[in-house]
């Protein structure tokens, strides 16, 4: 009796401090800041990070929950771009605007973007924001990336500390 009662507690037990994995969905941007993409030859998906550099970026980041009894199963995705820091209101439309924002939308995980031309092919929809104050933004994304990855986003974004 004493075992089973015991076995039961340390169950109790684990199955209370266990954490439980959730999405993750951040909203930021950076001052003095600037994408730099990586070049790769090899497929059509853009890779960027963010750098030293005179703009404001802004990053919207989703990170997938992991499965821990699945391997290789990790998956984020980044929608970047950048924008002129004395702007307090803007709106970008087209492939040549959001291509000279340096628009991109990136995802991270163990598949395959072999190069395939119909998806190398320039953002196209809409990205507008107001400042709200020197940390918040009010951020609008309705862009289609890759001919049909469309990314329609609305929110606050928060100054990264």
């Amino acid at each position: 009796m004493k075992k089973g009662l015991l076995v039961l507690i340390l169950c109790a037990i684990v199955i209370s401090c266990t954490k439980e994995n959730e999405d993750f969905y951040g909203y930021t941007f950076s001052t003095n800041a600037q994408i730099n993409l990586q070049d790769f030859d090899n497929g059509y998906m853009k890779y960027t990070t963010v750098v030293d550099g005179t703009n404001l970026v802004f990053e919207y980041e989703f990170v997938r929950a992991d499965e821990e009894a699945i391997a290789d199963d990790e998956y984020s995705e980044y929608i970047r771009f950048e924008i002129d820091p004395n702007l307090n209101e803007f709106t970008y439309s087209g492939e040549e605007e959001l291509t000279a924002i340096n628009a991109f939308f990136t995802e991270s995980c163990f598949c395959g973007y072999l190069l395939d031309e119909a998806k190398d092919v320039p953002p196209t929809g809409t990205i507008s924001g107001k400042k709200i104050s020197d940390t918040k933004w009010d951020i609008s994304i309705d862009v289609i990336f890759y001919g049909d990855e469309s990314k329609n986003i609305s929110n606050t974004f928060q100054l990264k500390e």
